[in-house]
């Protein structure tokens, strides 16, 4: 025999930890992670996720920026409509492979998987969305995502296709 108090808490209790959650509008993207400027600009990314990520590619390069070509975010989290408000921020990290120390008989190399391996998984500033960054030494094709957003200049290097701007 079921409970009716139980029954009744559980129903309020679900509904009044649904209301709040604002859907994601199928031509956007998460607002705890992007925002639209209000001069009609491409959105970008939010400050404090920015400077996360920032943070963290100085920690991974060691103070050494020239190793990096290039930190952009690729996945789910730039695809617009995407309601997942769990959805991973990949961030993929293009090392300049052209430097005499970044292979050092692979040494370096496994030390910076190591190190991108212990950075990741921890949430974005403000969201549940974990960030994981991808090591790699190739350049970034955007056509094999359907957006790329590059975060040192904080800009899309491939709009997301469907995402409502306001041009």
């Amino acid at each position: 025999m079921s409970d009716p108090y139980h029954s009744d808490f559980n129903t309020k209790l679900k509904s009044y930890l649904t209301v709040y959650k604002v859907p994601l509008a199928p031509d956007s993207l998460d607002p705890t992670v992007f925002y639209f400027p209000e001069n009609g600009e491409h959105p970008r990314l939010l400050p404090g996720v920015h400077a996360q990520i920032t943070n963290d590619i100085e920690i991974l390069v060691s103070g050494q920026p020239s190793r990096v070509m290039k930190y952009v975010i690729v996945g789910d989290v730039v695809t617009p409509g995407k309601d997942n408000k769990k959805a991973e921020i990949k961030v993929l990290v293009v090392i300049n492979n052209n430097l005499m120390d970044v292979d050092v008989n692979g040494l370096l190399a496994e030390e910076l998987l190591k190190l991108a391996n212990s950075l990741s998984g921890r949430l974005a500033t403000g969201t549940l969305h974990p960030i994981r960054y991808v090591v790699t030494v190739r350049d970034i094709d955007p056509r094999n995502y359907n957006a790329v957003y590059d975060i040192a200049n904080m800009n899309w290097i491939k709009m997301p296709s469907g995402l409502k701007t306001n041009d």
